[in-house]
């Protein structure tokens, strides 16, 4: 009987997590959902070091971010940049990586996902983009 009340509590933990792809602006403590569109992520493994870009999309908007991670338990971000033009606007900055998920071995298709912070030229976060695990697609 006690274990009824632990299963359903990990139950909504899992239901609860952050597993759905979403592109915020920040901006100062408000955030806004924008409706750009994950366009795929791409790239190679080589061994322990994994290149990717992912292609976000809305309309004439179009932002692309590079990121490097280094395979060791577990998986480390190394870095990341971003460019892209919004609104009429050419932007480019760096890319900070708070959680990063990595999934696949040398032979099977990987899968990259994490939370980003996109920052501006002072270094202040600017956009925060959630991608759960997807599969990456060679270039």
């Amino acid at each position: 009987m006690t274990r009824i009340p632990l299963v359903l509590a990990l139950l909504l933990l899992i239901g609860c997590a952050e597993n759905e792809y979403r592109f915020e602006r920040i901006d100062g403590p408000q955030v806004i959902t924008l409706p750009f569109k994950l366009d795929g992520i791409h790239g190679v493994r080589d061994g322990a070091s994994v290149n990717a870009e992912a292609r976000f999309t809305d309309g004439a908007d179009v932002l692309t971010m590079n990121i490097a991670l280094y395979l060791v338990p577990p998986p480390e971000f190394r870095t990341g940049r971003y460019e892209g033009t919004i609104g009429g606007k050419t932007i480019a900055g760096e890319v900070e990586c708070p959680s990063i998920t990595f999934f696949g071995g040398q032979a099977d298709q990987p899968s990259v996902g994490g939370v980003f912070i996109l920052k501006d030229e002072q270094n202040r976060p600017l956009y925060r983009v959630r991608i759960p695990a997807t599969p990456m697609t060679r270039r």
